[in-house]
């Protein structure tokens, strides 16, 4: 979310939690900023909390009730400092394998808790960084400054947080070896009677705005125009239809 500066409330979550906020007026509600391993726990917990963005996993499922997808992110990057870019561009498509083998030469961090895709998290559990942060501007700040090599993201997440550090160009995004699927976030609520029946209100919500142009360009803010046809493809191909 992007809670201040001149950019707040433009991010993707940002403005479909308005939308679903909106609609579900008759239930009462409070917004809550907390750090996503917070998030999780009281979620795991049984708190009486949503999540927009949360990523559906069979670890999840077991405390979380999901919603159908809200927004979708692809493709996934290694996202670098632009002047590091040669260093990168001489792997050729970078290996994240080979990458995270030496995490001394190439060194990354991720957000605790965090699925990325199936592919990448296997990965990632093989060979875990050193580092992890709880909030996503910490990551980005580190890497502006040369303390972090690289992070593992989406470009549209990357571009929104540079904008909200005044950070316009300044980071590059680079295509991986590894083709993972792309990624559906969902809301993510306690896995409660409470928590089942406002998903049930959500999907039923999403089921009628997802379809319109309206949430389609939500979800293509801060994408690459040159990812846009294919984001739009799956969009119609696999975003609409999964469950």
């Amino acid at each position: 979310m992007m809670l201040d500066g001149p950019e707040r409330g433009t991010g993707i979550f940002d403005r479909i939690r308005g939308l679903l906020a909106e609609r579900l007026g008759d239930v009462s509600q409070r917004t809550i900023s907390a750090p996503f391993p917070r998030l999780l726990a009281e979620i795991r917990n049984g708190a009486d909390w949503c999540f927009v963005g949360g990523i559906r996993t069979p670890e999840r499922e077991a405390f979380a009730a999901f919603s159908l997808p809200v927004a979708m992110f692809y493709p996934l990057r290694v996202i670098v400092h632009a002047p590091q870019r040669a260093r990168f561009e001489a792997l050729g498509p970078i290996p994240l394998a080979r990458l995270l083998e030496d995490g001394t030469a190439w060194r990354t961090s991720v957000l605790l808790g965090r699925s990325l895709a199936p592919a990448v998290d296997a990965l990632l559990r093989a060979r875990p960084p050193a580092q992890t942060f709880s909030e996503f501007p910490e990551a980005f700040r580190m890497l502006l400054r040369d303390r972090l090599d690289y992070l593992i993201e989406f470009p549209s997440i990357a571009a929104y947080h540079a904008r909200h550090l005044q950070a316009d160009g300044a980071l590059v995004a680079l295509p991986l070896s590894e083709t993972p699927d792309p990624v559906f976030s969902r809301v993510m609520c306690a896995r409660t009677p409470q928590g089942l029946a406002v998903v049930a209100r959500i999907d039923a919500i999403l089921r009628a705005e997802r379809p319109n142009p309206a949430y389609r360009a939500i979800v293509e803010a801060w994408s690459d125009p040159a990812d846009l046809p294919k984001l739009r493809a799956i969009y119609d191909a696999r975003f609409l239809t999964s469950d």
